[in-house]
């Protein structure tokens, strides 16, 4: 193999490998480490997970939008979050894998973490990325060290419908559901899937409210005629 600038020695065998990139929907990464060599690739790569993470939103007379978030005890400590979860694969009597859809993970993850029902058809989905496996998604007690595996980290937006009460699920994990506004969020730790995509996220929620407005006025012009 010829060394050049898109070649790289490997941390773990020493010998130089292509560099490997990887394009994401928004930007592409280089993976520089062991995971750019297939020979050392090939006895620590996972399944390809799929991570969901639920926004549910409110719209407050007096304090404007806001999300529900909770802060991570355990793991990301102190960092705040939507419900999350991962999407799970369900195996059969015969081994045949079924894999969850987001959608139901999302409402499953939902109901264990905050004891609140999601409606289907009211759950919208805005944002999908695939990325290589990074620091924060290394799976942990895992007998193989320094695994690698790709990363689809979904974000869902849901309406609160102001009668489910905001319940504490799993006190060992996160702390009690509280509502913030983005004036208070831009200032939180957000784990990272939150960080990059806050200023999105508030923008999806707003075109919502502007949608129910409009949708209210034609109403009332019904009505009027």
């Amino acid at each position: 193999m010829e060394i050049d600038e898109r070649t790289r020695q490997c941390s773990r065998c020493r010998q130089y490998r292509t560099i490997f990139e990887f394009k994401g929907l928004t930007d592409t990464y280089q993976v520089t480490i062991y995971s750019n060599c297939v020979f050392c690739r090939q006895a620590n790569q996972l399944k390809d997970r799929r991570l969901v993470q639920v926004i549910i939103f409110r719209k407050d007379s007096e304090k404007g939008i806001q999300i529900m978030l909770s802060q991570r005890i355990h793991p990301y400590l102190g960092m705040m979050q939507g419900t999350r979860g991962k999407v799970d694969v369900y195996t059969n009597d015969y081994g045949y894998e079924t894999l969850e859809t987001e959608e139901d993970a999302a409402m499953r993850e939902t109901l264990e973490e905050s004891g609140i029902i999601l409606e289907e058809e009211k759950l919208q989905k805005n944002w999908s990325e695939t990325v290589p496996s990074q620091l924060e998604w290394t799976a942990r007690r895992c007998n193989v060290q320094n695994v690698t595996y790709n990363v689809t980290l979904s974000i869902f937006i849901y309406p609160w419908d102001w009668i489910q009460e905001l319940r504490a699920t799993e006190p060992d994990k996160s702390s009690d559901w509280t509502w913030h506004t983005f004036q208070e969020v831009i200032f939180m730790n957000l784990i990272p899937m939150l960080q990059k995509n806050q200023d999105f996220i508030f923008q999806e929620i707003g075109k919502y409210f502007n949608y129910c407005e409009i949708e209210s006025l034609d109403e009332q012009e019904k009505n009027d005629i």
